[in-house]
């Protein structure tokens, strides 16, 4: 089955999706839906659900009920390992880069995968260094010993290594300093550019309102609210009634 949506297909689709996490009930019925090569903000207050959402879409968490499609296919269930095959990418809130690696050992990790040429290979990476400079001249230097947010880039250029047709972000600029929100921000503008869809959870409201094209908002588990990036302001009555900026 082909993985290509129809144009009027969204790219990914979550569907009335329950999740639990033991007896909790995190998840109420979530709907949302991300069109291909969309940046779509997932806003709400810490422990809404956010980051549950994104996990049940890459298959780190199994909804109880609802589904979630990939280009109008079913994958409710399939292993992580299985839908980044399919061309989901995902960089959780904590990064998970392999801190005793080097670099170029964390981005090989994306590389060595079937049927992709040592040329592909070579331009993969060459793109991630042209967009992260710092990680070329870091390279060689492990994973752990980078800043927060060169870690953060190299986890972005981890998943960027599989090719995916989407990118889920958990909070990319938690606990950055403003020089390198703002090359988060760029990062973003490039893969927005190059057709690569984006699924945003961030707490940085400003920066979410101007990188997304729709915005989702969440409340105790549920989306609330949902309309065009354009419609909406920082000081606008809905996003202080559930966000409290």
């Amino acid at each position: 089955m082909s993985l290509d949506p129809t144009p009027m297909e969204p790219l990914v689709a979550v569907e009335d999706v329950h999740t639990y996490y033991g007896k909790s009930h995190i998840l109420h019925g979530v709907s949302l839906h991300v069109d291909r090569g969309e940046v779509v903000g997932l806003l709400g207050r810490n422990g809404v659900g956010k980051s549950t959402t994104l996990k049940t879409i890459m298959g780190l968490v199994h909804p109880n009920r609802g589904k979630v499609l990939f280009a109008g296919k079913l994958v409710t269930g399939l292993p992580a390992h299985k839908l980044a095959r399919l061309g989901i990418g995902y960089v959780p809130e904590d990064r998970r880069i392999f801190r005793l690696l080097t670099v170029m050992e964390n981005l090989r990790t994306g590389l060595d995968r079937h049927g992709i040429t040592e040329a592909r290979k070579q331009e993969l990476l060459d793109k991630a260094f042209t967009y992260f400079p710092v990680l070329a001249e870091r390279r060689n230097q492990a994973g752990g010993t980078l800043s927060g947010g060169e870690q953060q880039m190299l986890a972005i250029a981890r998943a960027m290594m599989l090719e995916p047709k989407i990118i889920l972000l958990d909070e990319p600029t938690e606990g950055l300093m403003p020089r390198m929100v703002s090359q988060i921000r760029e990062i973003i503008e490039v893969l927005h550019r190059e057709g690569v869809a984006i699924l945003l959870v961030e707490q940085n409201v400003p920066l979410t309102l101007e990188a997304s094209q729709r915005i989702y908002i969440m409340e105790k588990g549920a989306v609330r609210h949902h309309c065009a990036a354009s419609e909406l302001k920082v000081d606008d009555a809905v996003v202080h009634q559930y966000l409290g900026v």
